[in-house]
């Protein structure tokens, strides 16, 4: 019979594991596309300005879904469990903590001026855009590579399924 804890702890676990896995991947295909968007060369800068106004709000929605999913999936599966997956649950839940507060803050503090200095679009690159750019840049690094630590934590295997 189907033990209903151990059903929800597995299922927290796969959900955080798709969840975090999603964003990492997702975030990555989309920089990819960018950039390659970016560097068209039959893609000039108003067309640049207005597919960044339109595809960066998709890129924060999404992945704070993910990574509140991942928050959900991590804080039910570390009460759900105990000994090492609950250690291992409980790290992922706090980087992924990390890795949201940082998109929070890259989204607030860097994407919503810049996005302000190309709206009309085509306008002049001033310093002021060259730095936040190159800031979010960073930012975005920076908490993509928190999360796909976490994602490596969350989807390692669990030794006790190999008892």
């Amino acid at each position: 019979m189907l033990n209903p804890s151990r059903f929800f702890s597995s299922f927290s676990i796969l959900t955080a594991r798709l969840s975090i896995g999603f964003w990492v991947g997702g975030a990555m295909l989309f920089v990819i596309t960018s950039v390659a968007e970016q560097r068209h060369p039959q893609f000039d800068s108003v067309i640049r300005d207005q597919l960044a106004t339109i595809r960066f709000p998709l890129y924060y929605i999404f992945g704070w879904c993910c990574l509140g999913t991942t928050l959900l999936a991590t804080a039910a599966g570390s009460i759900l469990n105990s000994g090492r997956m609950r250690s291992r649950l409980l790290m992922v839940l706090g980087l992924t903590l990390l890795s949201t507060t940082i998109a929070i803050a890259d989204y607030r503090l860097i994407y919503a001026p810049l996005q302000d200095l190309i709206t009309p679009p085509g306008q002049a690159r001033n310093q002021q855009f060259l730095t936040l750019h190159d800031r979010s840049r960073i930012i975005n690094e920076v908490h993509l590579a928190i999360a796909m630590v976490a994602a490596i934590i969350v989807c390692l295997p669990d030794r006790s399924l190999n008892d």
